[in-house]
């Protein structure tokens, strides 16, 4: 009488062991999904080793270089890290708005 009882425990764990390996699989694959996801959404950003430090800014005019290069150096010694080319870009937009508003005011006199 004793033998049917252990037969159908170790049937029952059989089948409990069978169903916690399902709930394994369908958990990896959701993980692999999630991070499918996470991967899209929100990238892994670049270490600090792969971050580009020289600027991709060409200037064809002498001038044009000489007041970046003038633009770089304040920055350098006044905040201690080198302008972004947003920046850069947005200082010469400035300083040339400056110059046809000047020269505008002067023709208009």
């Amino acid at each position: 009488m004793r033998f049917p009882r252990v037969l159908r425990r170790f049937g029952l764990l059989r089948r409990t062991l069978k169903v916690l390996d399902r709930i394994d699989a369908r958990l990896a694959e959701q993980n692999r999904y999630l991070c499918r996801l996470a991967d899209h959404f929100a990238p892994v950003p670049p270490e600090a080793g792969d971050v580009v430090t020289h600027s991709s800014i060409s200037f064809l005019n002498q001038n044009e270089a000489g007041r970046v290069q003038d633009y770089i150096d304040r920055v350098q010694s006044d905040q201690g890290r080198a302008p972004t080319e947003e920046e850069i870009l947005a200082h010469l937009a400035a300083e040339e708005t400056t110059a046809l508003h000047d020269g505008w005011s002067e023709v208009r006199e």
